[in-house]
């Protein structure tokens, strides 16, 4: 028990005063030697004063009623126990004369760190200072005689024409905006006599209030309008006997009357009409305590302020609260709901920033004012606060807008507002108002409090309920919402915070030195959370988490488990921004996340398998150059190394390794990795495992575009055979079944079925994926190609233009390269090589944007543009480009390669063209050097040029070598042959071989213009599923 609670009223008195006194002389003490801290500058004043009052009042405590004695004792009581505490604080803050340097520092420190605790004292102070003011009866009032009435007496007249206005406030000129609100109090006072407006501190309930209760003095003349703070229980007693006063109710100067109830009696009973405003109702202790560990009991008369509001109204009688506390404005206006105030609207809010500026702001001013707002998020009070701090300061809209984002906001949004349409005990600032909300939440519930902070660390918008894993979160976000620091969306199942609550969380957090704290069990949380296989089904919440990622990575991080934790959520949110197509992003992060886990894991940690792989895929999907493509290689075959078997990274690693050696056409590793792919994961999960029958698939299509349909086939029908049996979901099923299915027809030759399998795959990805989900542009893609093989090339083209207007938004640009490759396709094959062209520039260009200038599948682009420039009429374009490809091909694939071979014959037709015959010579004689076998197309076109030169030997001998076996496809060279037997003379022979001609059908090969025939153009590389799409498993849907 402390000392004042032992003692008597007097001798309680007496102990404060002499301790009281000993602090107030230690203050003044260092405050003249310079020694007392700036936190103390309040206290100066207000210690003494309260002692001073307590002197002069102390010989007339007998003279009080019971209930104002209790009131005084618990003031005192109240008041000695705040001096202890900033005794205690002194001792720990004070810096003395020849203290060390770390021992100074160690002071400020804790002198930055009380000054909250400091100014909540100091303001208990003042709230004791008037409520001992309140209670003081001087002895001229104590000899007065008092008027006592008999509860029988009638209540005294009044003067009807006017009642009485006891707003302390002036009406505000400019008020802007809140028609609907004001329209809403009007509304509902007209079927209920109380009505409780809430709201976060700042929003301008008492603003609002203030309108409405000159709006309604206006309209109700001879009704009384009265004013009581609600802020504390000092207050609320100062403001019900000045109602008592100015009204003369009888008892009012009675000091054995109960104040309290003397006011809530007669405003109960009352028949005048009046409106009684209650502002700042905040703290739910002081109207229901004991609930609320106040350390009262629910009938302590000096505490318990809810049973004071007057009850049993009549009609033309209304009662107005304001309050930050839903759960106060609920309960006091009898569990009906609030009307919650929002911030003001965009338009709202320029006209209040405006009014609080005296010069003219120019119109070009207005993206900056709009763009400050929407940093201040609308709020009244923050508005006000911004256009007064640059009118007196001369700061700039954009100065001040960016001082928001930096160490300043802090000093931005603490500076105190000069208004006086605010109570003087209302905080006219965004941070010092809120500081109160969170002192009380913290008194309350000390787990609020912790939440609070927790949001706060995160993405303050679409915070997921599933995160919040802390003891008594449900109860913690009723507190939070209930002082609206916190607003529920999504039937709860997400929260999101004002961005300006946000801001004052992080700086609060960051004085206490708990920033860090919080910033670790943030992380803690979205890591623990975030999915490591992440396909379809795990898509949501990826998604949820996305912008808490983002925040999240942005932090620093001292701890070795936070780093763990911060690699983690690096590596596979890397991954999923794969499946986003954001590959700069993930690169970024697959980055960091390799480095942190080199630096704290073992070499053999599957961990750092994980990141390694994601690195080599994403330095491979990023590739621009056959370098490039080495590394991302390398990078991947060291995930493979790291990996132990069977896992999962390596079975995801040898899929990585598979297509980019698939890419670089490297048949047999391609193929031994494609294999070891699906091996592995039948090996981990079994035969009929999703992700087997997933990555068979892929090693079967690896298998039919290498040339190996029949072992692909068979595949595709082992995984037919398979998938009752599988795992999978029986959607993924359906999925398998018509994709291998499409693949054994479309490889079979037979496009029109595959044309009906891939529709129906692409109804059912619509179904399952999104719309504009990779798989369904994949299958349109090939739904598309099938109807292209069957010669419908007008609607294959409108299907091709559909995807490519569907996918223009999406950032995978593989997808619009398919896309403009199919239409380019259509064109060449109904020889509208001038439609064609464009489409093969814009393939050409995304290429040299995404893949750069030194890839294969840039030159391989180059060469699809000269063959349409070749067939056009324009060879000479058409050259420069096959020479610049073959010069890279001889130099990466080497000169024995089929699709270098390729380019020097068309090298060569492209002379033949523009009849250099001896360079066309020379190209074809090169690319027949490099064949193990004779190509009969590519002879034929050199004996062409042969014929053109009139080298009748050389014709004599390549014609001689293939025109004996006999075929029509050889009829050209027969004819060759003959030429060059009868330009030598050698007529018997020619002879032979023109009876030999005659016995072959020849009508389809006659020359119909006559003349010397041209080259056979090459066959067109085969584009079916043209570079490599990338996309998300099938098995995660």
């Amino acid at each position: 028990m402390d000392p004042i609670t032992a003692y008597g009223l007097a001798s309680a008195i007496i102990t404060f005063i002499d301790f009281g006194t000993k602090v107030t002389m230690r203050i003044k003490e260092l405050s003249e030697a310079g020694d007392i801290p700036e936190i103390f500058r309040d206290i100066k004043s207000r210690l003494p004063l309260i002692i001073d009052i307590i002197k002069h009042t102390q010989s007339g405590t007998n003279h009080l009623s019971p209930e104002a004695q209790a009131a005084y004792r618990e003031v005192v009581r109240q008041s000695f126990k705040q001096v202890c505490q900033l005794n205690e604080i002194l001792k720990k803050v004070t810096i003395s004369r020849g203290e060390s340097l770390l021992k100074k520092t160690v002071k400020a420190g804790m002198s930055i760190m009380e000054e909250g605790r400091v100014q909540r004292i100091a303001a208990d102070l003042k709230d004791n200072v008037q409520l001992l003011t309140s209670l003081n009866v001087t002895t001229e009032e104590r000899e007065r005689p008092t008027l006592r009435r008999w509860p029988t007496e009638p209540l005294p007249s009044y003067n009807d024409a006017v009642g009485v206005f006891l707003l302390p406030f002036s009406r505000d000129e400019r008020f802007v905006g809140r028609d609907d609100p004001l329209h809403s109090i009007a509304s509902v006072f007209k079927s209920q006599t109380r009505v409780a407006i809430a709201g976060i501190g700042g929003v301008g309930k008492s603003q609002v209030a203030i309108e409405y209760a000159y709006r309604f003095r206006e309209s109700n003349p001879t009704a009384h309008v009265l004013w009581v703070y609600g802020g504390n229980i000092a207050r609320f007693y100062q403001g019900y006997k000045s109602i008592a006063q100015s009204l003369e109710i009888p008892g009012w100067d009675d000091p054995e009357e109960s104040i309290l109830d003397l006011v809530s009696s007669w405003l109960s009973r009352t028949t005048m009409p009046y409106l009684l405003i209650v502002d700042n109702a905040d703290n739910i202790e002081h109207w229901w305590p004991g609930k609320y560990k106040s350390g009262g009991t629910l009938d302590d008369p000096s505490k318990n302020l809810s049973k004071f509001l007057p009850d049993r109204l009549n009609s033309n009688s209304n009662v107005l609260i304001t309050t930050r506390d839903n759960r106060v404005a609920s309960r006091l206006a009898k569990a009906t709901k609030p009307i919650v105030l929002q911030p003001m609207s965009k338009e709202e809010a320029k006209l209040l920033f405006l009014s609080k500026l005296e010069d003219d702001v120019s119109q070009a001013a207005s993206t900056e004012i709009y763009r400050l707002l929407e940093e201040l998020d609308h709020l009244p009070l923050a508005v006000s606060q911004a256009g007064a701090f640059i009118r007196e300061n001369g700061v700039s809209i954009a100065e001040y807008t960016s001082a928001l984002h930096g160490e300043e906001a802090e000093e931005f949004l603490d500076e105190e507002l000069d208004d006086d349409r605010r109570d003087e005990e209302s905080v006219n600032s965004v941070f010092r108002t809120w500081r109160l909300s969170f002192s009380q939440i913290k008194q309350q519930k000390p787990r609020a409090a912790d939440l609070l902070s927790l949001l706060a660390m995160l993405d303050r918008q679409s915070i997921p309920r599933f995160l919040l894993k802390m003891p008594e979160v449900t109860t913690s976000l009723t507190v939070l919402q209930s002082f609206n620091l916190v607003t529920a969306r999504a039937g709860s199942q997400s929260y999101q915070l004002h961005r300006l609550v946000q801001r004052f969380v992080q700086h609060a957090l960051q004085r206490d030195d708990a920033r860090q704290k919080w910033q670790d069990t943030a992380l803690a949380c979205v890591s623990g959370d975030y999915p490591t296989v992440i396909g379809v089904a795990e898509w949501p919440i990826c998604d949820a988490l996305a912008p808490h990622v983002h925040v999240l990575t942005g932090y620093e991080y001292t701890t070795v488990e936070s780093r763990l934790d911060l690699a983690h959520l690096l590596c596979w949110s890397g991954d999923f921004d794969v499946d986003r197509g954001m590959y700069l992003q993930a690169l970024k992060r697959a980055e960091g996340s390799l480095r942190i886990f080199r630096e704290l894991v073992p070499e053999d940690d599957e961990r750092l398998a994980s990141a390694t792989w994601l690195y080599g895929r994403l330095r491979y999907y990023q590739a621009q150059s056959a370098t490039d493509l080495t590394d991302a290689a390398e990078i991947l075959r060291k995930a493979l190394s790291i990996s132990k078997y069977p896992t999962w990274n390596f079975a995801e690693s040898a899929f990585e390794l598979a297509h980019l050696y698939y890419d670089i056409c490297d048949e047999a590793a391609c193929l031994e990795m494609g294999k070891a792919s699906f091996e592995c994961w039948e090996k981990l999960e079994g035969l009929n495992s999703s992700r087997t029958l997933d990555n068979m698939h892929d090693y079967a299509l690896e298998l039919a575009m290498f040339g190996h349909e029949d072992e692909g086939i068979a595949y595709w029908q082992e995984i037919i055979e398979r998938c009752p049996d599988s795992d999978a979901s029986e959607n993924t099923k359906i999925v398998f079944t018509y994709r291998s299915r499409a693949g054994i027809v479309e490889f079979q030759g037979d496009a029109a079925m595959a044309e009906v399998l891939y529709a129906n795959l692409v109804a059912l990805c619509q179904r399952l994926y999104a719309p504009e989900h990779v798989h369904v542009f994949d299958y349109r893609l090939s739904h598309a190609e099938q109807v292209m093989r069957q010669g419908r090339l007008g609607e294959a083209t409108r299907l091709s233009e559909a995807i490519l207007a569907s996918c223009e938004s999406t950032s995978e640009w593989r997808i619009r390269t398919s896309c403009l490759q199919m239409i380019a396709e259509c064109y060449r094959l109904s020889a509208s090589y001038d439609k064609e062209q464009p489409y093969r520039q814009k393939t050409l260009e995304l290429h040299e944007k995404n893949l750069g200038r030194d890839h294969k599948e840039t030159f391989d682009a180059d060469e699809a543009l000269a063959d349409c420039y070749l067939n056009s009429g324009k060879p000479s374009v058409a050259m420069e480009l096959y020479r610049k490809v073959m010069a890279w091909r001889k130099v990466k694939l080497g000169q024995t390669h089929a699709d270098t071979n390729r380019v020097m014959e068309c090298l060569g037709i492209s002379h033949a063209y523009q009849g250099h015959h001896r360079e066309a010579e020379e190209a074809y004689c090169e690319a027949l050097a490099q064949q193990s076998q004779v190509n009969i197309r590519l002879v034929t076109s050199l004996c062409i040029s042969l014929e053109a030169q009139a080298k009748w030997e050389s014709l004599e001998t390549w014609s001689r070598q293939d025109c004996e076996r006999g075929d029509i496809a050889q009829s050209t060279l027969h004819r060759s042959f003959i030429t060059a037997l009868e330009q030598q003379g050698k007529t018997q022979q020619a002879l032979e071989a023109r009876a030999q001609l005659l016995s072959l059908d020849t009508s389809d090969l006659a020359n119909p213009q006559g003349g010397r025939p041209l080259p056979n153009f090459p066959p067109v590389r085969d584009n079916r599923r043209f570079g490599r799409m990338i996309h998300p498993r099938t098995w995660s849907s």
